[in-house]
């Protein structure tokens, strides 16, 4: 077994497959009308960028964009799309970006160093943890990758042996296969805390984001509730596919990066929504003063994850919502890798 770059020794990954409310922790605040549905076309799902199709940036007021419509219905009185669908990746201020394999949807993107106010003062939803006081962080330049990991992705870690297999039970939201198929786009799922960072550390040496770097990355300079802003749109983020986008509902998310007009200003897609996201802390109350390059917590019994999946409410996808479960917890949610940036 080799990870991409060097040798490595591989991990096992303990735990079984759970539901919506995963192992432990609090549950998902999902649609209570939640239903299961057909598997989205493959065909009709839109193209992903890639790092030889670098389309025309757009003009100042193409990119500003609107902030979508309120409330989070899709109908005819939503905004229309804020920008083309593939724009470029941005790759500078961190130094060389890897080579990206258009089949995997491995791109990753910059986000330079900086400073922003983490958390927020609104009142935490049910079964989310607290996410005050807001308190400064500063970031030394990282990249991040653009798309959730793909199955694809995910199943060449496996053939190599520096993965385990996730689960494949379309029921519990799993989205693996063992041999290829119409869900290679789709971000892998069923995957614990543990096989994510098994497969960044395979994929290149690489390590899942802190919780700061994944805010950082998910909020606007001016600190904003989503990606693009703080008014929330279906067209913006696939999730609350019981209810308030439809269009949603079904056994498993879509093709990462779908929601084109919902990717951050670097061009991370699904940052907000369509799968969960394990990050890299342990559960731990936020410090009051500042900080540089947090970490979190040196332990824990939790890990935590962010950005709401293809069934959770809009509200439980903001860029500053936090949940957690059990490390070896394997259900609805999904990961991106991480890297430092050029020094």
């Amino acid at each position: 077994m080799t990870r991409r770059g060097e040798a490595w020794g591989g991990l096992t990954v303990a735990g079984g497959l759970c539901w919506w409310a995963a192992c432990s922790g609090p549950a998902f605040q999902l649609d209570e009308s939640a239903r299961l549905g057909a598997l989205p076309d493959a065909a009709a799902l839109p193209p992903l960028v890639t790092n030889d199709h670098l389309p025309k940036a757009p003009d100042a007021s193409t990119a500003a964009g609107g902030a979508g419509g309120s409330g989070g219905s899709s109908n005819a009185s939503d905004p229309p799309d804020a920008g083309p669908p593939d724009l470029p990746l941005a790759t500078t201020g961190c130094g060389p970006a890897r080579i990206a394999d258009p089949d995997l949807a491995d791109n990753e993107v910059c986000i330079r160093a900086g400073s922003f106010a983490m958390g927020s003062t609104e009142s935490p939803r049910p079964g989310y943890f607290a996410h005050g006081p807001v308190h400064d962080v500063t970031l030394s330049a990282y990249f991040l990758d653009a798309y959730e990991v793909t199955v694809a992705r995910f199943r060449r870690c496996v053939e190599d042996g520096g993965c385990s297999a996730p689960g494949t039970n379309i029921n519990q939201g799993c989205t693996y296969t063992s041999a290829p198929g119409e869900r290679e786009r789709f971000p892998v799922t069923c995957v614990s805390w543990t096989s994510a960072q098994e497969f960044c550390s395979w994929d290149g040496g690489r390590q899942l984001p802190t919780e700061a770097q994944w805010e950082q990355a998910a909020r606007t300079s001016a600190g904003s509730k989503y990606p693009w802003g703080d008014a929330f749109s279906c067209e913006r983020a696939v999730v609350a596919g019981a209810s308030q986008c439809t269009q949603y509902s079904g056994q498993l998310p879509r093709a990462v990066g779908s929601a084109r007009s919902g990717a951050s200003p670097e061009r991370a897609y699904d940052l907000t929504g369509n799968a969960a996201e394990w990050v890299a802390d342990w559960f731990g109350s936020y410090p009051a003063g500042a900080v540089t390059d947090s970490t979190g917590p040196a332990t824990g019994s939790l890990r935590i994850q962010r950005g709401g999946g293809w069934l959770t409410l809009s509200g439980d996808a903001t860029s500053y919502a936090r949940r957690g479960e059990a490390p070896a917890a394997a259900g609805p949610f999904s990961f991106r890798c991480a890297r430092p940036g050029a020094l």
